[in-house]
């Protein structure tokens, strides 16, 4: 037997092959695959079951927004993390930057706030870029653009 993940085996059928999944034809394969694999029941209070279950700090990644910030906070998350995934290729989706101030005056006006960690990532190209998000509030900077070019210039 190959390998195989538990959290998938609800999709296959008792011979481990992968059960029929319904498809409207609307939708790219992508967009079938993700409607079907993903758990839409999954909300805030996952991360108070992680912390719980874990015994370990959660930091809520993706975050994008005052609201969101604030309610990941309001369910347990003990720091933050501004991203968009990697997701500038929506041509409407707001540069991590951009939200950047936004999210920690968000913080800061919450409970403990001022003791919360904002980590920050996206569009991270030079050390100007590091600096403004430091400037905006930003505890830590990820930079994993730039590990990518150094790994592919015989890194």
């Amino acid at each position: 037997m190959g390998l195989r993940m538990a959290n998938y085996d609800k999709y296959q059928n008792s011979h481990g092959e992968q059960a029929n999944i319904k498809s409207s034809g609307k939708d790219s394969g992508l967009a079938e695959y993700v409607k079907n694999h993903k758990d839409m029941n999954v909300g805030w209070e996952v991360i108070s079951e992680i912390k719980k279950v874990s015994g370990l700090p959660v930091v809520a990644k993706g975050v994008m927004c005052a609201e969101d910030a604030v309610r990941a906070l309001e369910n347990g998350a003990d720091a933050i993390f501004v991203s968009n995934h990697g997701a500038r290729q929506l041509d409407t989706t707001y540069s991590t930057i951009e939200v950047l101030e936004e999210v920690v005056r968000a913080v800061r006006n919450t409970k403990n706030g001022d003791k919360v960690e904002i980590y920050f990532d996206g569009g991270v190209r030079r050390g100007s870029d590091i600096l403004k998000a430091i400037a905006l509030g930003a505890h830590a900077i990820f930079l994993g653009r730039a590990v990518l070019w150094g790994l592919a210039t015989n890194g």
